[in-house]
């Protein structure tokens, strides 16, 4: 995880930055508001379902600003995250499947990230720096 969320605040748009921030700061927070490991995963963690939701809200924020699609995708991913935490009211579901529903989409999210950002980086034009406030690399097409 660490990798892929340097590489995109290093390399990476907007986008990819904020991102990496929100994920960053979900992974501390949720470490921070855990349950005590007697407890954990037999009901649901409510203070971890409300850093996933706020992380969620980052995440589809970013998707509804931004041109590019990969958002979505990683949106769509961490809001079955989000629904995960339904788990412990559906009967008979045993522990160790709750924690693999909420830990098993942070993969393809983190390799997403990473992706998303080496795309990202090698579509720039090689004199461009993109730092803050930075201009899109394509050009708006005008159709009128």
């Amino acid at each position: 995880m660490w990798g892929a969320c340097l590489y995109a605040i290093w390399r990476g748009g907007w986008e990819e930055r904020l991102t990496a921030i929100g994920i960053i700061a979900a992974t501390y927070l949720t470490v921070l508001v855990r349950s005590p490991r007697a407890v954990r995963y037999d009901h649901p963690d409510l203070a971890v379902a409300a850093v996933d939701l706020i992380l969620f809200f980052i995440l589809v924020c970013i998707a509804l600003k931004s041109r590019k699609f990969w958002p979505i995708w990683l949106s769509a991913m961490h809001g079955l995250t989000l629904f995960s935490h339904f788990a412990p009211f559906v009967p008979h579901v045993i522990p160790w499947a709750y924690y693999n529903a909420t830990v098993l989409w942070a993969y393809p999210m983190t390799i997403l990230l990473g992706f998303a950002t080496y795309r990202h980086h090698h579509k720039q034009p090689e004199n461009q720096v993109t730092l803050r406030n930075e201009e899109p690399w394509y050009k708006p097409v005008d159709f009128y």
